[in-house]
């Protein structure tokens, strides 16, 4: 399944005296890390949503964490001349979506998470983030959009 995770009232260009760049993190790496600029800023992954007879679970290379406790990591930092060099990280935690709606998603579902990227000191959003900081929506290949995450 596709995700498109939208960001909203996003934080300062700088932090700390340095440019803000912002990915997504695959694996270990973070992935095309990119100056915060703009209104907005989408990020784009996949995940594969596996029903088990423990329930329904998380997996692919975006996917974070233990089951039953996956996320995905959006990484903050600065770029240095050693590469990307991160401050902070956000978890979007996945558990809090249904379960039911996520195991009977049509083929081409795409999971839309939007969210502020700032904290309520300015600085880029981190840790743990559930609803009602994030909303994800579950839309549908013909565009008619799911029940929403509110939980």
């Amino acid at each position: 399944m596709d995700v498109r995770i939208v960001g909203v009232s996003l934080p300062a260009t700088v932090f700390d005296g340095q440019d803000v760049f912002v990915g997504m993190q695959r694996g270990r790496d973070v992935v095309s890390p990119r100056p915060v600029e703009g209104t907005t800023m989408t990020f784009d992954a996949e995940l594969d949503v596996v029903v088990t007879p423990a329930g329904v679970d998380y997996r692919g290379p975006w996917v974070q964490g233990r089951r039953g406790e996956r996320f995905l990591y959006l990484c903050w930092g600065h770029d240095s001349t050693h590469g990307f060099e991160g401050f902070r990280r956000a978890k979007l935690m996945l558990g809090v979506l249904d379960p039911a709606e996520m195991a009977s998603a049509p083929d081409g579902a795409v999971l839309e998470g939007r969210l502020p990227l700032v904290d309520a000191r300015g600085g880029p959003v981190c840790a743990a983030v559930r609803p009602p900081v994030i909303r994800w929506t579950l839309r549908r290949t013909d565009g008619v959009s799911g029940h929403g995450q509110d939980t």
